[in-house]
């Protein structure tokens, strides 16, 4: 159902642009069609091809490719075009390169991954031995970036291209089930990746002991064990990621504790914001499931700023996950969003004060 509502609202935003006249003999293919969520509102359609008819006394058509941004109505429960972009044909900005790094998502930017496929649009490249995939020519704007390799979950995120510098991003896979790091029942990881600046930003992640629900652990770059139930398998403090956090911890054996975990993500240090840094953060659970997140635009002031990405809840083995989605400035490494009801209490300001690598 909701595939036919993105596409009535593809035809009619197409229909607005190029005029009634043009639009009663034109074709519009989705059968290569993607779509990515790209914010918690929007979502991101790409390779939609539209046939036209050629210069009279001509058989063959004219194709052209678009991408649309259709924003979420809460009201009507309905996607609303937003943007339409060409991104093939005559008329089309193709400006853009792109350099994509692909890493293990547990071993970091240490074990790039060759061999990869990597989708941009209709473009496809494999990574070379040191995990990298090269593009040009790609459109300017609003870009998925897709991953696939043998071995590993594939995954997809999405990315702004400009034109004046080639874009460097990184994204990390997680093995797959039954190979070594994979995800096993009752696991999660959250994977953090960005760009080139801020040059570090930091992975947190707090819960509580068991179910004790006001003893709260924190994890981060100086206790990559705290609680004993999550690991920070990576940390990274020179760009572009990745950040992974599994849990329980990555090998472990053990069930994952009833109780609220709040993630988090700091600006440690380096230039930008994280609102300008291309950040994303991927949630993995060994079921399939996945959650893409992305930062707000606005309200960044600068370092020292703390975006809460999550809460995810565990009781008798029901996971629930809520997003968050919230800035906090002004803090040495954070501030994070009080529990819900009927935690009903704020985490320890002393967890993110004065913390230095």
């Amino acid at each position: 159902m909701q595939i036919s509502l993105i596409r009535k609202a593809a035809v009619a935003l197409f229909v607005a642009a190029l005029g009634a006249a043009a639009s009663a003999q034109m074709t519009i293919d989705f059968s290569s069609a993607r779509g990515i969520g790209t914010a918690s509102d929007r979502v991101l359609v790409e390779n939609i091809r539209v046939l036209t008819p050629g210069p009279a006394g001509s058989s063959t058509p004219v194709e052209s490719g678009y991408s649309v941004v259709f924003k979420f109505d809460p009201q009507w429960l309905y996607l609303v075009p937003e943007e339409i972009r060409l991104t093939e044909g005559s008329g089309a900005t193709t400006c853009a390169n792109a350099e994509v790094s692909v890493y293990n998502s547990v071993q970091g930017s240490t074990a790039p991954i060759a061999g990869a496929t990597v989708t941009i649009g209709s473009r496809i490249a494999t990574t070379n031995a040191q995990g990298i995939a090269a593009f040009s020519g790609l459109p300017a704007g609003l870009n998925a970036v897709s991953v696939y390799n043998t071995g590993y979950r594939a995954a997809a995120q999405s990315t702004l291209m400009g034109c004046a510098d080639t874009n460097r991003m990184a994204v990390a896979l997680s093995p797959s089930s039954g190979q070594s790091g994979g995800l096993t029942t009752g696991q999660f990881r959250v994977i953090l990746t960005w760009g080139a600046n801020p040059a570090d930003l930091d992975s947190h992640m707090t819960g509580g002991v068991n179910a004790d629900i006001w003893t709260r652990w924190h994890l981060y770059y100086s206790d990559k064990t705290a609680g004993g139930v999550c690991k920070l398998d990576v940390d990274d403090t020179s760009s572009y990621g990745p950040e992974t956090v599994t849990c329980p911890a990555t090998g472990s054996t053990t069930s994952l504790p009833d109780g609220l975990y709040r993630y988090s993500v700091h600006h440690y240090s380096g230039s930008g914001t994280i609102g300008t840094s291309g950040a994303g953060v991927r949630l993995e659970f060994a079921n399939g499931a996945v959650y893409n997140y992305t930062p707000p635009a606005a309200g960044w002031t600068g370092s020292n700023n703390v975006w809460t990405v999550f809460e995810l809840s565990v009781f008798n083995g029901v996971v629930t996950v809520v997003p968050v989605n919230s800035i906090t400035g002004g803090v040495s490494s954070g501030s994070v969003r009080a529990p819900k009801v009927p935690y009903g209490q704020p985490e320890a300001a002393r967890f993110f004060q004065g913390l230095a690598k």
